[in-house]
């Protein structure tokens, strides 16, 4: 037989995630913007409600006047496990998908510098790595909802047969990567009961999306149609925010925090790719070929952070913390080029709260933890995406090992559903997700 060969090549395509399965720049914005709670063993263990406490190297994330808290130099090292269940349902059929990524979640040291003046009595200045989100993922979407999708597959070619019976629908989603924040933090303590402290945060993004998709069906001569197209999308950059915040012991055990992130301003760049091959029995196949390559700026929300804290003495602790993010204030530039991206995101995404809350009791040279946290879902049309809050809770142990070494492990699960809208199909999917994260830390102090 002989093949029909479609090749276009595009230097910039701009809405070619959109007119594909692959994350469209809105998706791409809400990804980017999203932070999970990552960080040292005894931080996710309290579900991150460190922003009245400090003392902690990831505290920085919810308040950069952190450092001050510190009574000495230290250094820390995390190592920790994620693993993954996704749960697929499309077409009335449920696919479980199972990943597992192993990795190097957090990293950092401070430096603690007494000072003899009666005013400013202490400086912590230091720097602390974060993976604040891991992309590794992989999942099957499997099924038939008896929808064609060959118009979608066969758009540039005219005068095709009409292939209705459909036989099969399935989609592999597999995207690796990463965003990073590492926290540069000065942090002082005034008048013996108050500190403050401002950081600067370079983030990084590094992420890669492939998505296969293939579709089986026959007209009513039983002609048969076999599409399988593949769809890569590469996304990388950087970006830069502040971060300004205060914690006060007003009473003996009582501690206050407020804190404040500014945006963070990405300058990204994205690479497509996606290859097309049909197979009809009653025509000339067709091979596709698309490239593209575009460079664009993301701003994200601001996050403010109120915190409230109770020390129990030497016995151990009890925090909260309150988040906000208005994420319909993400912005894409130009903004000429993505005004339907923009207008989604200032429709339809809302303004969020979130509430973490953690608990410490020790022990001996032993502390035991836990924390509780929820976030609300930022869509403000909860029921079309299908969505819900994320919940997640946390567990810990610590023991210190020697006069300057500690050793954490924590625990973290949290669950959340989402939606994916494969292709023309009337329903999307529905996917739950049920992420597990083991964290180890070692700690020493200088």
């Amino acid at each position: 037989m002989i093949k029909k060969t479609i090749t276009i090549i595009s230097a910039i395509l701009i809405n070619i995630s959109m007119l594909s399965q692959v994350r469209s720049y809105d998706e791409n914005a809400i990804l980017i913007a999203t932070e999970n709670i990552q960080g040292t063993a005894r931080y996710t263990a309290m579900s991150g409600a460190f922003g009245a406490l400090g003392g902690n190297l990831s505290a920085t994330n919810a308040n950069p006047a952190s450092f001050a808290v510190f009574n000495q130099s230290e250094v820390s090292i995390t190592l920790g496990n994620k693993s993954n269940n996704t749960d697929v349902q499309f077409g009335n059929t449920t696919t479980n998908n199972s990943n597992s990524n192993f990795g190097f979640p957090q990293g950092g040291a401070v430096l603690i510098f007494d000072n003899d003046n009666k005013a400013w009595s202490k400086f912590g200045v230091g720097i602390n790595f974060t993976k604040t989100n891991q992309f590794d993922q992989k999942y099957l979407i499997k099924g038939n909802d008896n929808i064609s999708n060959e118009l979608y597959f066969l758009e540039p070619v005219t005068g095709i047969d009409l292939y209705d019976n459909v036989s099969s629908q399935k989609m592999l989603n597999h995207t690796i990567g990463d965003n990073t924040k590492t926290n540069f933090t000065f942090s002082g303590k005034y008048l013996n009961n108050t500190y403050f402290g401002i950081s600067i945060s370079n983030n990084t993004i590094s992420y890669e999306q492939t998505v296969n998709i293939n579709e089986q069906s026959a007209d009513v001569n039983n002609n048969t149609f076999n599409a399988n197209q593949v769809q890569k999308l590469l996304v990388n950059g950087e970006g830069l925010s502040m971060s300004f915040g205060v914690i006060t012991k007003p009473y003996k055990n009582l501690r206050l925090g407020l804190s404040y992130q500014t945006p963070t301003f990405y300058t990204l760049e994205e690479e497509y790719t996606e290859n097309t091959d049909i197979m009809l029995s009653n025509d000339n196949d067709v091979i596709e070929t698309v490239e593209s390559a575009f460079e664009y700026e993301l701003k994200t929300p601001s996050k403010l952070t109120g915190s409230i804290a109770y020390v129990f003495g030497e016995k151990g602790l009890i925090s909260m913390d309150y988040d906000y993010k208005d994420y319909s204030s993400i912005k894409i530039s130009p903004t000429s080029e993505f005004t339907n991206e923009n207008d989604f995101i200032d429709t339809q995404l809302s303004g969020i709260s979130s509430l973490k809350i953690g608990a410490e009791y020790r022990l001996n040279k032993l502390s035991f933890r836990g924390g509780f946290n929820i976030e609300e879902s930022i869509y403000k049309n909860i029921l079309s995406r299908n969505t819900d809050a994320t919940k997640g809770y946390s567990l810990g142990l610590g023991m210190k090992l020697f006069n300057n070494s500690k050793l954490d492990f924590s625990y973290t699960n949290t669950f959340s559903r989402d939606t994916y809208f494969y292709l023309n199909a009337a329903d999307p999917a529905e996917l739950v997700n049920d992420d597990h994260r083991i964290n180890a830390t070692i700690t020493f102090s200088l």
